[in-house]
């Protein structure tokens, strides 16, 4: 059993402490396109090299078969993943539990709270999806295997700020109104929890910041066509 995959960053292992851990939970989120999937396809491949098996659970359509081919440079590189595309929250715990049967070396759900946004509302959503991260933990701990989920982020609506005379001088959104979705809850049973951030997606610029535990960063990172790679 290896204690950790590597992200394919060294700047981003290091945050995570060689890469991601075995009988852990870490938590990737930021907005769309910050490279969550990417890096999730890249741990991917980089099991694959060592012939480990995967189970990909996809909430949300955003599997790519043909980039985990590419980053591995394998046309075998799928026979190692069981695929399982959930469509409710129901699938998703169900695919979860193949853990016990297929007992892979790697667990990605991509991503975790999509399904539990459209099906829930209010208190029930975040008891609904505690009693989930409840079971992934327990799950990564006594499997002694690495659960990554990603996740998004929200951003509330501005601020307008106003005059003494009642007229709307502006608006403003600050750095604290973007939140991790249902981030709370998410953190209460994630071990490692990371931010992705665009810096110049013209340029394949992006940072990673080390949340949970709090740590040093951010530090760079690329998105190439072999994946998640160190800033050249």
């Amino acid at each position: 059993m290896v204690a950790t995959i590597p992200t394919g960053s060294k700047a981003i292992d290091a945050l995570l402490g060689g890469g991601v851990r075995t009988g852990m939970i870490t938590d990737i989120y930021g907005e769309s396109g910050s490279g969550k999937s990417q890096l999730s396809f890249t741990l991917c491949a980089n099991c694959v090299k060592d012939a480990a098996s995967i189970l990909f659970i996809d909430t949300s359509g955003t599997f790519r078969p043909e980039r985990i081919m590419e980053i591995s440079g394998s046309q075998l590189a799928l026979e190692k993943i069981t695929y399982i595309r959930a469509f409710t929250t129901i699938d998703q715990m169900n695919a979860t539990r193949k853990i016990l049967e297929v007992r892979p070396m790697l667990v990605v759900i991509d991503s975790l709270t999509s399904l539990f946004s459209t099906e829930y509302s209010g208190p029930e959503r975040h008891r609904s999806l505690m009693k989930y991260m409840h079971e992934l933990a327990f799950l990564a701990i006594n499997f002694r295997c690495p659960i990554v989920v990603t996740n998004m982020i929200r951003t509330a609506p501005p601020i307008t700020l106003i005059d003494q005379g009642g007229r709307n001088v502006a608006q403003a959104v600050v750095p604290w109104q973007q939140r991790e979705y249902l981030g709370s809850t998410v953190s209460i049973y994630s071990h490692m929890k990371i931010k992705l951030e665009i810096v110049d997606s013209a340029k394949s610029l992006f940072q990673a910041v080390l949340m949970q535990p709090a740590g040093k960063g951010p530090v760079p990172f690329a998105i190439t066509t072999q994946g998640i790679s160190d800033q050249k």
